[in-house]
């Protein structure tokens, strides 16, 4: 966790060490100049996409909804086919396994967990066996949910209290129902699996900005293990994963699908298994096994060339390393708010980590004699990094404040924190960029220093940090607001201006 403990939002950062299949020649390349840094498992900027699973308890209580009939094979193995044509073919096109029990699906594949939508009423309306004591009333009840005229009903009944599926089986219990020896004679259309299946909704996926540079990670384990190859037993990304959790305005308690999944799972260490293999169970029902995919994310074009600082060569003297003289060829600006400050870790990493590896590369070309040299790995005077990050107060949800003291002390970062809720009026991230440097740091990023900019974080706060751009470039540029959007424009075309946002 890193919020305070007496904090509202529960923020993780967790590190996931993946295997698998993985071999060299699915590596990705990377644009660094270090050779030990090539065929990286990703890039800094990239996502990872995570399908979550539902809780065993959840599981359990959805079953304990069902009707009898379905319970009494929820361990058995079905085969599923999928029907091909005829009208319902686009309401049965989902990716159910082949073979696989009730409850592995419902585990792992069904979205249980999702708000059911006012044609998903409409259709449990028709399984509502009208031989129980209220089936009529429940099955009018769910015909009024569905329909546009009663949109308000549904956001009070859905919406707002969060009922997802199982709730709302359990609120109409006559779709369960079921009566002994003929049953439902004269009743709706009973409720079976391949029906329920055509109506359950499947998991989507959750992406996640990785939080981590793969060649800093990378650098770190060679120091702790030198020699190793990490890549011969998988590698770790690290995420920044706001847990969602909440109650509803009647007290009913929800949580976030994925975020609840990741933050449940619980670290397991084989060890302390006695060398065990294979997956663990957490008393949530959980496993410690990920389902992740990485793909590439927005920020795709990270400059990465460093240059000799103007006046300086290399040398190997006590006094110098050669790390002091080199800078970026390209400046890098990053804004971010909350969450959004994952991409951008990754990013601002990433560059630290190349400039270190040129440090390295160099120190072992020294002659012994000029081996003595400082150890500190600082960036040059010129600072060639920019983080302006907001969040609402210093002391509770600073996320990485010690990564950022460390590398401002070092010089290799400009940090500019906008703390929301730490004075009287609001401070957020793009007043803060505004103010900077009294009002010229934009202008003199982009148009003097030919900088990249890197944006990332919710969609409003990222409409308004571009807003600020626009307009502290307008005031230099001769076209005004015109000229301002095509460099823009021009920029976004050459990587270097790129948003990351999430509503």
């Amino acid at each position: 966790r890193i919020t305070a403990e007496d904090w509202m939002q529960d923020t993780r950062h967790m590190r996931i060490h993946v295997t698998g299949s993985m071999g060299s020649d699915q590596l990705l390349p990377t644009t660094s100049t270090d050779d030990s840094s090539k065929n990286l498992p990703y890039q800094a900027g990239d996502v990872a996409t995570i399908l979550p699973s539902n809780p065993a308890s959840l599981v359990d209580r959805f079953l304990s909804v069902l009707p009898r009939s379905i319970r009494a094979v929820a361990d058995k193995i079905l085969d599923i086919q999928l029907k091909s044509g005829g009208a319902n073919t686009a309401t049965m096109n989902h990716p159910w396994p082949e073979s696989c029990t009730l409850r592995g699906l419902l585990t792992h594949c069904a979205d249980i967990q999702s708000l059911p939508e006012r044609e998903d009423l409409y259709a449990l309306s028709g399984y509502c066996n009208t031989n129980h004591h209220e089936g009529r009333e429940q099955c009018d009840k769910l015909i009024s949910l569905s329909e546009t005229t009663g949109a308000a009903l549904y956001g009070d009944y859905v919406i707002r209290e969060k009922r997802n599926w199982a709730d709302v089986f359990y609120d109409f219990d006559s779709i369960r129902w079921e009566e002994e020896g003929e049953g439902r004679k004269g009743a709706a259309t009973p409720l079976t699996i391949s029906r329920l299946l055509a109506l359950l909704p499947s998991i989507s996926p959750r992406h996640f900005s990785i939080a981590s540079s793969p060649s800093f990670m990378r650098l770190q384990s060679s120091s702790k293990s030198p020699g190793s190859n990490s890549n011969d037993a998988g590698f770790e990304l690290e995420l920044c994963v706001a847990v969602v959790e909440g109650a509803t305005p009647f007290g009913r308690s929800y949580a976030g699908c994925c975020s609840k999944y990741l933050a449940s799972i619980v670290s397991w260490d084989k060890s302390n298994s006695g060398g065990a293999t294979g997956s663990h169970i957490t008393a949530e029902g959980y496993s410690d096994i990920v389902r992740l995919w990485i793909h590439p994310g927005s920020f795709s074009k990270l400059p990465l060339n460093l240059l000799m600082k103007e006046g300086h060569a290399i040398n190997y003297s006590s006094s110098s390393s050669g790390h002091s003289n080199m800078l970026f060829e390209t400046p890098v600006m990053c804004v971010g708010a909350g969450t959004g400050i994952a991409p951008l870790r990754a990013l601002i990493f990433e560059r630290e980590a190349e400039m270190m590896s040129v440090k390295l590369r160099d120190a072992a070309l020294m002659p012994p004699s000029s081996k003595e040299c400082d150890n500190s790995f600082t960036a040059s005077d010129d600072v060639d990094n920019v983080l302006v990050f907001g969040c609402r107060k210093k002391t509770k949800d600073y996320y990485y404040a010690d990564e950022w003291e460390q590398l401002t002390n070092s010089k290799g970062l400009y940090l500019i924190p906008a703390f929301s809720r730490d004075q009287e009026h609001k401070l957020y991230v793009q007043r803060a960029l505004r103010e900077a440097d009294s009002g010229e740091l934009i202008a003199r990023h982009i148009l003097d220093r030919r900088g990249a900019v890197y944006i990332a974080g919710g969609s409003k706060m990222a409409r308004a940090v571009k807003d600020e751009i626009v307009e502290a470039l307008a005031a230099r540029l001769s076209g005004g607001e015109r000229d301002a959007k095509r460099l823009l424009v021009k920029m976004k075309r050459l990587g270097l201006f790129s948003i990351e946002a999430w509503s």
